[in-house]
């Protein structure tokens, strides 16, 4: 029997991660642009210093690069560990 959230031993195909991963990473896009305003506002609560939007924009802070690893490609003990990523995405 397998332990719930053990992989199975059939495995996808490379082809169908790339796809959902290109598409999670879209997604994560589209909600950063849609929610620029809230964000900074948030920004603005949460922290001492207060960079106007229109200086973080005009700085280029608002432009980066984003990058998505499946946690089951990483090597054993890297980063923060499972436990951290599934509490960011149940947030």
């Amino acid at each position: 029997m397998q332990k719930p959230g053990a992989l199975a031993d059939t495995s996808l195909p490379q082809s169908h991660k790339d796809e959902w991963r290109d598409h999670v990473l879209s997604e994560i896009v589209t909600f950063l642009s849609e929610n620029k305003q809230q964000i900074h506002a948030r920004y603005l609560e949460q922290r001492q210093g207060q960079l106007p939007r229109d200086l973080i924009e005009q700085e280029g802070l608002m432009d980066f690069e984003l990058a998505i690893t499946f946690l089951e490609d990483k090597p054993k003990g890297f980063g923060l560990g499972l436990g951290f990523f599934k509490a960011n995405l149940i947030r």
